[in-house]
């Protein structure tokens, strides 16, 4: 392999050449980008370190604000939340009181109504009172130890002649207010927002006797022959006056002033009456008629008094012949059963007398008539003849007051049978047993000018004749 040819030639030396200071003091080009390259690096570099320096700082304080944010929300929101609640509760403790508050008014009023005694009145809604605030803890806290009617009584309870203006105070009391002035509770989560105070509520109620009703319930399943040109409500009959009511067992017969007639359950629309005479009248007659209707209410003929005598007798606690099917449990005697002493007859005119006298107000009788009944009502269960309920008592009251359609006489046909109109209602208080003093098919009683029946009111107030206990706005409480 040939061997490569020596480079022989002489080498020159290297000339080192002198620069100016100025130019010295200027890198090269390549020298001087690089030198900015690594200027703008280390710059970098600073500024790189400079931020990662100063940004924990910025994150500390970031979530400083995020903390105060979060509690304030929080504390907001438990402070709406507090407010929905504690407006909640006292709407419960409202709508729970306003209950209260009417149950208490209907039944001072339902015992005023049976009794006519303001004291007996305040009793039973101080019972009532006492009964609701179980479970009722707001109530409970605010009820004194002792209650005392009619005294300094912890309720406000005022009565009325009227209802409409409520006048407290006038006389004879026919309508009841009562008043719980205010029931406290403290605030719950709402607290948190600066809300210390108590919350409080207040109810009034106002009850009494209804309008005359237009739909009557609860009645003695008879039918009495009006006056046919006397105007209502009582269409001749005259409060205060005793009445031989004639009962006629066949449609035929009779017609005028005073007769009575016997309803029909079993063909009245939407009847729900027993179909035993006894229960129907001993008060199961579970039939309503429309009072002013110009339909025709069915008749019944071919009745047998017995039956009906021994269910009207039961306000006399009498049960002879009826045992096992009108008993006291379900069809309880009136707490007061005395009668006229002596017992009051009817002659063949239908003239009344007692022993020699004649009588024709229930002021003549003597011994026990509506006034003596009336004044042991006021007095109380020591003047009862029979203790009321609840158990052992066996009692009822008013049960010798019955409600009694008016019918126009004598009965027209409708189709093979005969029915009669339904002009009115009128009351009657019992005198006697059914039976005594009379044929066994008089009814003998003293009408009067109202009484307490079931049913459904009339648009009218006013007027006479049977009425319920209902609750009436009061005009000093917009939710009563």
């Amino acid at each position: 392999m040939p061997t490569p040819p020596i480079d022989t030639a002489p080498r020159l030396p290297k000339v080192r050449t002198r620069r100016s200071r100025r130019q010295r003091s200027k890198p090269y080009g390549r020298a001087v980008g690089m030198h900015r390259k690594n200027q703008a690096f280390s710059t970098s570099c600073c500024v790189v370190l400079a931020a990662n320096k100063t940004m924990p700082v910025q994150r500390k304080s970031q979530r400083g604000s995020a903390l105060l944010l979060i509690v304030i929300s929080a504390v907001t929101l438990i402070g709406i939340v507090g407010l929905a609640l504690d407006a909640s509760h006292l709407g419960y403790m409202k709508a729970r009181l306003q209950s209260t508050v009417d149950a208490m008014a209907l039944a001072a009023a339902k015992r005023l109504d049976e009794t006519g005694s303001t004291t007996s009145a305040c009793e039973a809604a101080r019972t009532t009172l006492l009964e609701n605030a179980e479970g009722f803890r707001e109530l409970q806290t605010a009820l004194p130890t002792t209650i005392v009617c009619p005294g300094a009584s912890w309720f406000q309870i005022q009565y009325s002649k009227g209802v409409a203006p409520f006048n407290a105070g006038t006389t004879p009391a026919n309508y009841v207010r009562v008043r719980i002035a205010q029931i406290n509770t403290r605030p719950s989560l709402a607290r948190v927002l600066g809300f210390f105070g108590d919350l409080a509520v207040t109810a009034s109620a106002i009850a009494g006797p209804s309008a005359p009703v237009e739909k009557l319930c609860s009645l003695l399943p008879i039918a009495v022959c009006g006056e046919s040109a006397a105007p209502a409500p009582n269409f001749g009959y005259e409060p205060g006056r005793i009445y031989a009511l004639k009962g006629k067992t066949k449609t035929s017969e009779g017609g005028a002033f005073k007769d009575y007639y016997f309803l029909d359950p079993d063909r009245l629309v939407g009847g729900q009456a027993y179909p035993d005479l006894r229960r129907n009248f001993a008060g199961g007659f579970g039939s309503c008629l429309v009072v002013g209707s110009p339909d025709l209410v069915p008749l019944k003929t071919g009745v047998n008094i017995g039956p009906v005598r021994q269910g009207v007798n039961t306000r006399f606690n009498e049960y002879g012949g009826a045992a096992g099917q009108v008993t006291a449990a379900g069809f309880p005697p009136d707490v007061l059963i005395g009668e006229p002493s002596p017992l009051l007859g009817v002659d063949s005119a239908g003239a009344l007398s007692q022993g020699s006298t004649v009588i024709t107000y229930g002021s003549q009788v003597i011994g026990r008539n509506r006034k003596d009944y009336l004044d042991r009502l006021a007095a109380g269960p020591a003047a009862y003849d029979i203790a009321p309920l609840p158990a052992p008592g066996i009692g009822a009251l008013l049960r010798r007051e019955v409600a009694v359609p008016i019918a126009q006489c004598p009965p027209q046909d409708q189709g093979t049978d005969k029915g009669v109109r339904i002009r009115g209602a009128g009351c009657f208080f019992l005198l006697q047993k059914m039976g005594s003093g009379g044929s066994e098919s008089d009814l003998i009683a003293e009408f009067i000018p109202n009484c307490e029946a079931a049913g459904r009111p009339g648009p009218n107030p006013g007027g006479g004749g049977p009425y319920v206990i209902q609750l009436f706005r009061d005009p000093s409480s917009k939710d009563s």
